[in-house]
């Protein structure tokens, strides 16, 4: 159903949206249990939408088949000896003149930040909470037991449109329409109470839950890519250089896109062994206009290997390395009642420094008939850093080149 309600958005687009954003809705969540917020719950807000967009796993534009003309026999003949990777991009070029279509699905179900579980993120220390009165004096602080429960579950079609403009330079089109469920319930509870210039006492009141949720389906960013292939190297290896760009599109108000212009150069390498074992290596850097220094480094080592002529496997290490925070501490830290007296700290302990992504990504093609071809792939996180899927994103689509 999920699939079939994408492909109707793809045709109908732009579809209703709600009149508050997911981030609104996660910024306000917090006025569910009578607690006002502030800056760091809207920072909170702002960084889980961004690493929710920045997460979603983008699929390569590599075409399963590739060709070059021969001008001697007057027809095209095939160059790749493998049906080629699913996330990772292999240097050869689709070929002058042809056109590949990838028509694919994902779902994705972010379960874990660094380790925790987004159904109970809580901080090891109660918030303090200061009321006033009308006049601005202050009444009195309460220690709150304060915990969130998030849900954020993406859906994803993409359109991916490969054309060789020369026997060895590609451009592509990435096109993905996103539907994204978010739903969070909180939950506080005041266990002290501390009069002006008095110390904190017990004083437990009942607990107080809210809940708000949303849906949005929208587009995402859209990605333009380019490959250009080199001359062999001598002992076969293979090489190109890529550049991707990111067209802020999505709606970052709804987890579905950054915000920002992103430009990604790329280098891509591979080598055949034994006429149908094909390794690759890439490396890149995405980087971004808003904030330099927030790049990130993308690197991947994997191989596919076609079992059959029309059956073949991949099997590939993705990573990608922050080279600085996403958000200072200071942006979403909040006063905190500990052993040592109040402190700032980290709002729901979720810290938005410096991470590495570590991922393992399986997969196979088949040839159904001619050049079509479908695919199937999964993705599993191999460490704990950051907004993650605590199981397997999977992936699956058909492609046909012509």
């Amino acid at each position: 159903m999920r699939a079939a309600r994408l492909l109707v958005c793809l045709v109908l687009l732009p579809c209703s949206a709600s009149a508050a954003s997911l981030r609104d809705r996660l910024r306000a969540s917090s006025l569910t249990v009578g607690i006002a917020g502030g800056s760091a719950f809207d920072a909170l807000a702002d960084n889980i939408a961004d690493t929710a967009a920045r997460n979603l796993p983008i699929i390569s534009g590599s075409a399963g088949y590739t060709y070059r003309y021969n001008p001697q026999l007057e027809i095209f003949e095939r160059t790749s000896e493998t049906l080629g990777p699913l996330f990772l991009e292999r240097p050869d070029t689709l070929g002058r003149g042809k056109l590949n279509v990838n028509v694919s699905y994902q779902y994705v179900q972010f379960d874990e930040f660094d380790g925790r579980s987004i159904k109970r993120l809580e901080a090891q220390d109660p918030i303090v909470i200061q009321e006033f009165d009308s006049a601005g004096n202050l009444l009195r602080s309460t220690a709150n037991r304060l915990r969130y429960g998030l849900k954020i579950h993406s859906n994803i079609g993409s359109l991916s449109l490969t054309y060789g403009l020369l026997d060895n330079l590609d451009v592509n089109l990435l096109l993905p329409v996103i539907d994204t469920d978010f739903a969070v319930g909180v939950q506080s509870q005041v266990i002290a109470m501390a009069l002006p210039g008095g110390g904190f006492s017990a004083a437990p009141e009942p607990l107080r839950i809210g809940r708000t949720q949303g849906n949005a389906v929208g587009i995402g960013d859209i990605l333009l890519r380019g490959k250009y292939q080199f001359p062999a190297m001598e002992g076969g290896i293979r090489s190109a250089a890529g550049l991707q760009l990111r067209l802020p599109s999505g709606n970052e108000n709804d987890f579905q896109g950054t915000g920002d212009f992103e430009a990604s150069p790329f280098l891509y390498l591979s080598t055949i062994l034994w006429s149908h074992v094909e390794p690759h290596a890439n490396l890149g850097v995405d980087l971004r206009t808003d904030n330099v220094e927030r790049s990130q480094a993308r690197y991947g080592l994997g191989a596919d290997v076609d079992v059959t002529r029309r059956i073949g496997i991949s099997l590939a290490f993705l990573g990608r390395s922050q080279f600085k925070e996403s958000a200072p501490a200071s942006d979403t830290s909040f006063l905190h009642l500990t052993s040592a007296g109040v402190q700032q700290r980290p709002l729901l302990g979720v810290s938005f420094d410096r991470k590495d992504f570590f991922d393992l990504s399986f997969g196979a093609r088949a040839v159904v008939w001619r050049q079509i071809m479908v695919f199937a792939n999964g993705i599993y996180a191999l460490n704990d850093d950051g907004l993650r899927n605590g199981t397997v994103i999977p992936t699956a689509g058909v492609e046909g080149t012509f």
